[in-house]
C-alpha cells in the first residue's frame, strides 16, 4: 500500500432520493462549520415557526376565551348555572393551556421553575361538558362546548408542531460528524 492511499481521506457519503437536497453536488461532504451553518439556519427557522404556533395557539384560545367570558356574563346566549360553571372551568382549562403554551417556548412568566401539569390529561376535562350533557339528555349548546374543544385542539396541534421541530433539531446535533484536520 503506497503512502498516498494511506493518508487518503474516505468520509461516508450520504446520497438522498431527493434531489433538491443535493444542491452543489451529490459527493459534498460537510466540514464541521457548514454543519454548523446549516444546523444553526434551521434552528433559526424552527424559532421562527415556533413563534408563529405559538400565536396561533394564543389567539384561538383567547377567542375562545372571550365567548366563554361574555356567556357568564350573560351577553351571549342564555345559558343556566351549569352552563356558567363549565365555562368557568374552560377558562381555567384556557389559562392553563396558555401556560403550558408559553412554557413550551420559553415565554415563561416569572419564575421557571414553576411546575404545570402536562396538557393532554388536563384537557381532557374540556369534553365533560358535552358528556355530561349527552348523559343527561339535555340540550347542549355547542357554542360553549365547541369552541373550547376547537381551541383545544388547535394548541395541541400546536404543542405538538413545537415538539417535533425541536426533535429535529436535535436529531440534527446528534447526526453531526466530527472531521477535524479535514
Amino acid at each position: 500500500m503506497s503512502q498516498a492511499e494511506i493518508r487518503q481521506r474516505n468520509p461516508f457519503k450520504f446520497a438522498t432520493d431527493i434531489p433538491e437536497l443535493d444542491q452543489d453536488a451529490p459527493d459534498r461532504v460537510l466540514d464541521e462549520q457548514e454543519q454548523e451553518e446549516i444546523i444553526n439556519q434551521l434552528d433559526i427557522e424552527n424559532e421562527k415557526l415556533q413563534n408563529m404556533y405559538t400565536l396561533l395557539g394564543t389567539v384561538v384560545l383567547a377567542l375562545s376565551a372571550v365567548a366563554q367570558v361574555l356567556s357568564i356574563l350573560g351577553l351571549l346566549g342564555t345559558g343556566g348555572f351549569a352552563t356558567k360553571a363549565f365555562c368557568l372551568l374552560h377558562l381555567v382549562l384556557h389559562a392553563h393551556g396558555l401556560f403550558v403554551l408559553r412554557q413550551q417556548t420559553s415565554i415563561v412568566f416569572g419564575n421557571n421553575d414553576i411546575k404545570i401539569p402536562s396538557f393532554m390529561p388536563t384537557q381532557l376535562l374540556i369534553g365533560l361538558y358535552p358528556l355530561l350533557s349527552a348523559l343527561t339528555s339535555t340540550r347542549i349548546d355547542w357554542m360553549f362546548a365547541g369552541a373550547p374543544i376547537v381551541a383545544t385542539l388547535v394548541t395541541w396541534a400546536s404543542l405538538s408542531a413545537i415538539e417535533e421541530g425541536r426533535k429535529g433539531i436535535s436529531d440534527l446535533q446528534q447526526l453531526k460528524y466530527n472531521a477535524k484536520g479535514a
